[in-house]
């Protein structure tokens, strides 16, 4: 999330920059979130759930890209249950992992753990294309009219005004918009754009468990 304000680095110049450009037009949301991925799609569905207005840009024209999460944890099983998603969820295609063989020369087992003993309703992990599941949340969220998605929005400047982020603009559909927001959030992963555009540093971070992702 980018923070309400920010140094005064530079700032009448990057006012100046941000403002030369010929806006096609322009949008007020309460909350503006830039990303389309798991975090950012969930976000606004759950915010439009209380009618606040948000608007989520993703920079992609569709979903349908190559992904490293094409599964949900039995955590996330859980918060889908809690949100009333679960059982629709798993109603699409998708295939349910309850124990994992790695195997090593001459096929010994060298690891062979079982997520049967897991205290929860989903002790499995759920395979699934993040397609289908990114699609399946912007669905629910487009039941709310405070939900606005915009694909193809590659945010580029953020609105800076007296030390205060205001919002962003971005190209796409033929040109430069702007759309204002009271909370911008960067949900736009570990190469975070925004993060960059606001000066902040990523915070190292020690992950839980190690995967190893190929094919």
């Amino acid at each position: 999330m980018t923070p309400n304000s920010i140094s005064d680095r530079e700032s009448s110049t990057k006012e100046h920059e941000q403002t030369s450009h010929s806006i096609i037009d322009d949008a007020r949301v309460d909350c503006c979130i830039v990303g389309g991925g798991p975090a950012g799609t969930v976000l606004s569905l759950l915010l439009a759930r209380f009618g606040i207005n948000v608007m989520l840009l993703e920079a992609h024209r569709d979903f349908e890209r190559d992904f490293r999460g094409d599964t949900l944890q039995p955590s996330a099983m859980e918060i889908m249950a809690q949100m009333g998603l679960a059982e629709g969820l798993l109603q699409l295609p998708h295939t349910k992992l309850r124990s994992i063989t790695l195997r090593g020369i001459g096929g010994k087992v060298i690891f062979s753990p079982s997520f049967s003993g897991l205290k929860t309703d989903f002790p499995y992990v759920t395979v699934m294309p993040q397609v289908r599941f990114l699609d399946f949340i912007v669905a629910e969220a487009k039941q709310y009219p405070s939900f606005q998605l915009v694909l193809g929005a590659n945010v580029q400047e953020l609105i800076e005004e007296d030390g205060v982020i205001r919002g962003v603009r971005y190209r796409g559909h033929g040109g430069w918009h702007e759309v204002r927001a009271q909370v911008t959030i960067g949900a736009d992963g570990r190469h975070s754009r925004l993060r960059e555009l606001a000066g902040l540093e990523a915070i190292p971070t020690s992950a839980p468990m190690d995967v190893l992702w190929f094919r």
